[in-house]
């Protein structure tokens, strides 16, 4: 039997939220990652999922550690979870 995974919509929801507290729009973001700008949308609109590696270069470019981004991310599963539950 084959199951389902659930998106993680917390992922992308995280990113721009530190994003806007570090005061950045989605092209600062893109220019300090030397990344383009769609890109950063697709990550926080959820369409793409970063690696490990990409996390790390977000946290490092808004000047977070990449640890409080994966926390932001798992509080949002586990509150989506009980929801479900």
């Amino acid at each position: 039997m084959k199951t389902t995974r659930r998106k993680l919509v917390g992922v992308g929801v995280a990113i721009r939220e530190f994003r806007q507290q570090a005061g950045f729009s989605q092209d600062e973001l893109a220019d300090r990652m030397d990344m383009s700008t769609p890109y950063i949308s697709m990550l926080e609109s959820g369409k793409r999922y970063p690696s490990i590696e990409m996390l790390i270069r977000i946290g490092l470019a808004l000047e977070v550690r990449p640890g409080a981004i994966l926390d932001m991310i798992t509080d949002r599963y586990i509150a989506d979870q009980n929801k479900i539950s």
